[in-house]
C-alpha cells in the first residue's frame, strides 16, 4: 500500500491537488497552512504557489486575522463538480473494465 500511495501522489493533476487543499480547508474554523501542507502532501513552495492560485480564483479564503484558510461557496461547488467527475469515471471503468 505504501509504494503505490506514493506514486499516486507523486503524479496528481493541477486539479487533484486543488481538491485535496480544498477539501482540508472545508469547515467553520479554517484550518493554517501547515495542516494544509501535512494534508495534501506538499512542500511550503508547492503549497504557496496553490494558495495564491485557488485564492486569486475565489475558491479560497484566507482569514488574515484568524491566519486560516477557508473553502468559499465556489470552492465547495468545485469540489461538487470533483466528486462528481470521480463518480462518473468509476462508473465507466467498472462498465468497461
Amino acid at each position: 500500500m505504501g509504494i503505490y500511495h506514493y506514486n499516486a501522489m507523486k503524479y496528481r493533476s493541477k486539479n487533484g491537488i486543488f481538491a485535496s487543499i480544498l477539501s482540508s480547508a472545508v469547515g467553520d474554523d479554517g484550518i493554517r497552512i501547515t495542516k494544509i501542507m501535512y494534508n495534501s502532501f506538499l512542500s511550503y513552495s508547492q503549497v504557496t504557489y496553490y494558495l495564491t492560485l485557488l485564492r486569486e480564483n475565489g475558491t479560497l479564503y484566507y482569514d488574515e486575522m484568524a491566519r486560516v484558510y477557508k473553502t468559499t461557496e465556489k470552492g465547495h461547488k468545485f469540489l461538487e463538480l470533483y466528486n462528481g467527475m470521480g463518480e462518473l469515471l468509476k462508473v465507466k471503468l467498472t462498465i468497461d473494465g
